[in-house]
């Protein structure tokens, strides 16, 4: 998830989705997130500060420009599992040895488990996957949670586990 700061309403309601439509989430109010993307003005200019890199363009800006910088700029973020980075951005899970792509649902699956510390809502991540479903059914999300875990062991042999309390899902990594 990326925490977006934009005070321009059209380039914020733009950019918001556009990214949406690329299945890149962004963080509430009160949400976890993998960056930041600050988006400032000038008359001559737009600025992206994503984390501590910053990028200029000049205005006017082609909409697939200013899109394809962020995507760009985010792209090589990562996290560390065990020896294994984790690119939310690239749906990718590698070392020096071994990789493997994750599904769209996969990689939702990971982001929101990696970020919520307390563990995520089982019905919260069931609504971020399938939006359109009008009724909750766990057990879908629970084949997906299977497939996920057996897909880490057999591609890069991480042997993981999911762990529910409480409808609060956790990581279990071995």
């Amino acid at each position: 998830m990326i925490k977006f700061n934009c005070n321009n309403y059209l380039i914020k309601q733009t950019l918001t989705s556009y990214l949406e439509n690329k299945n890149i989430s962004l963080a509430s109010e009160n949400e976890s997130f993998f960056t930041t993307i600050n988006v400032r003005e000038t008359e001559k200019s737009i600025y992206l500060i994503i984390d501590s890199f910053e990028i200029e363009l000049s205005i006017p800006v082609d909409l697939n420009f200013l899109s394809s910088e962020i995507l760009k700029s985010i792209a090589d973020i990562n996290l560390k599992i065990r020896s294994y980075n984790y690119f939310p951005y690239q749906r990718l899970v590698k070392n020096s040895k071994k990789r493997t792509l994750l599904s769209d649902i996969q990689n939702t699956i990971l982001n929101n488990i990696l970020l919520s510390k307390e563990g995520v809502d089982k019905d919260l991540l069931y609504k971020r996957i399938w939006k359109r479903d009008k009724s909750i059914q766990i057990n879908k999300l629970d084949t997906h949670l299977t497939n996920l875990k057996n897909k880490l062991n057999d591609d890069l042999d991480l042997n993981v586990s999911f762990h529910s309390h409480e409808k609060k899902l956790r990581l279990l990594i071995d």
